[in-house]
């Protein structure tokens, strides 16, 4: 009897144990939560006053900005005029337009891991001058002004396909299966928009009424919109007709209608995942608009995607030169590049700009230097452990 009570003890004793250490109660519910660390501005330099493009790296939790962080970390100039940079996986893609390059660097530690030719990659024509780049789906796609657009595998960085466009072109989308791209002709006119279907390669290059010079192009809620800016005449004095606008197209129709005022856009659909490791808040797609007019007021505005009104935003504070907007897409936070003022009142293209952060109402947060010719954003994140309510 002794015994069978002291078994059924440790039996109870055991299951008592293994009761307390139920995950489901003694554990919380985790899941990974993507947040925002930081930014990277991609500085141009200036070809003609022979200064050499770099990169500026701002880190959210120390609310600082470390220039040239590709020079200090390779030991070699990124190149000539860098014109664009995405974060992709673990790694940094940067267009550097006239050393025809895309370089390839490790995300932590800044080093190179590949420099790319491009001219040796497409052809001396074909590669010249790579200009704006997006990633997806295990590739990068970038364009040149040798009129093609080039998806490169992020592995081997072997060159998986090439597609001709249209004349000089800029910016690019995927969008509904769809690669549009936006080929500007250098400014002269005559710009138009090219489709690449991205299951058969066919290449549809359509001249849109009301675009004659875009050069950003973006895809949100199923529609199709182009920053188009004017046309420029011949020189000496490379007159200046039409109008800094962000448009709806319908590329079936070969039209196109105006939505804001601007020179520079950037399209962001914020995200903040919820206490469900499934769930995530989003917010629908929504334009940052900046119209600096020739001699005018700079002004910002904002339009929700599939509207065609543009509602104005005030900043706490304009930057005295603003020449890019852009959004960081998890926190929402717009930042304004800018030229600082020279001694004669006017930009100061030689000398190193700055950016400055607001939050999405507008307010002034932080002011980061940056370097010379600041011309394109673009952000970087990592995941943490968050406990579900």
């Amino acid at each position: 009897m002794k015994k069978y009570l002291l078994g059924l003890a440790v039996l109870l004793m055991g299951t008592a144990v293994m009761t307390s250490c139920d995950p489901a109660e003694d554990y919380p519910e985790t899941y990974l939560q993507v947040y925002s660390t930081g930014a990277y501005v991609v500085n141009s330099g200036n070809m003609y006053s022979k200064i050499e493009s770099s990169l500026t790296a701002i880190d959210y939790a120390s609310s600082t900005a470390t220039q040239n962080v590709f020079k200090a970390a390779n030991g070699r100039s990124l190149g000539n005029t860098a014109n664009d940079g995405i974060v992709y996986g673990n790694k940094i893609y940067l267009a550097v337009d006239q050393s025809n390059t895309i370089e390839v660097i490790d995300k932590k530690t800044k080093q190179s891991i590949k420099q790319i030719k491009t001219t040796d990659l497409l052809g001396k024509a074909e590669g010249a001058d790579p200009r704006h780049i997006i990633a997806d789906g295990g590739k990068v796609y970038f364009t040149t002004y040798g009129g093609y657009v080039a998806a490169v595998d992020t592995t081997d960085f072997a060159l998986q396909k090439k597609w001709q466009v249209g004349s000089y072109p800029e910016g690019l989308v995927i969008g509904n299966g769809n690669l549009y791209v936006a080929n500007s002709n250098y400014g002269a006119g005559g710009g138009n928009i090219s489709c690449i279907n991205l299951s058969n390669d066919n290449v549809e290059t359509k001249n849109i009424e009301g675009v004659n010079n875009p050069t950003s192009i973006y895809y949100a809620s199923n529609v199709l919109y182009v920053l188009d800016n004017p046309v420029y005449g011949p020189a000496p004095d490379y007159a200046a007709t039409g109008e800094n606008s962000l448009r709806t197209v319908s590329f079936a129709e070969g039209k196109s209608q105006k939505v804001a005022d601007g020179n520079y856009a950037v399209c962001v659909t914020t995200g903040a995942a919820t206490t469900a490791r499934t769930s995530v808040e989003m917010v629908r797609p929504h334009f940052f608009v900046l119209n600096t007019p020739y001699g005018g007021t700079p002004s910002v505005s904002v339009l929700v995607a599939g509207s065609t009104q543009a509602q104005a935003m005030t900043l706490s504070e304009m930057p005295v030169s603003p020449c890019g907007i852009f959004a960081d897409p998890l926190n929402g936070h717009i930042f304004v590049l800018s030229y600082k003022m020279g001694d004669n009142g006017y930009a100061d293209y030689n000398g190193n700009g700055y950016v400055v952060e607001y939050d999405s109402a507008g307010q002034k947060q932080h002011e980061y230097a940056t370097g010379v010719g600041s011309c394109a954003m673009f952000f970087d994140s990592a995941y943490k452990t968050a406990y579900a309510e």
